[in-house]
């Protein structure tokens, strides 16, 4: 009973954390316009970033997702902001890289 109890427990949490996840893709990426969208509105909409720097007075956030498919291939998409020294989006990038799913040979061939 208490394996049964920790799986449904798991599943529930898994669901639970799949709904807090914010998208990370190039679509939504657009939706921040350089010279009026701010730091907190790109972490608004895409969630903490997964590493942010600093360079000549400029914050660079940057945020990178991937999924896989259970037979291979999946997607990996990266974004970075550039946000100036008065907080306003100065530069955005994104890119998605699609891996396609692998054929598996026939056996014996």
């Amino acid at each position: 009973m208490d394996r049964i109890r920790s799986r449904v427990l798991g599943a529930a949490c898994c669901l639970v954390l799949a709904g807090c996840a914010k998208t990370i893709d190039c679509p939504t990426v657009d939706k921040l316009n350089v010279g009026t969208s701010t730091l907190a509105d790109a972490i608004g909409l895409l969630g903490k970033p997964t590493s942010q720097g600093a360079k000549d007075g400029s914050s660079i956030l940057k945020w990178e997702a991937t999924t896989h498919r259970n037979v291979g291939g999946g997607t990996a998409t990266h974004v970075q902001l550039t946000f100036g020294p008065d907080g306003r989006l100065a530069d955005k990038g994104c890119t998605t890289v699609v891996t396609p799913q692998r054929v598996q040979e026939p056996a014996g061939g």
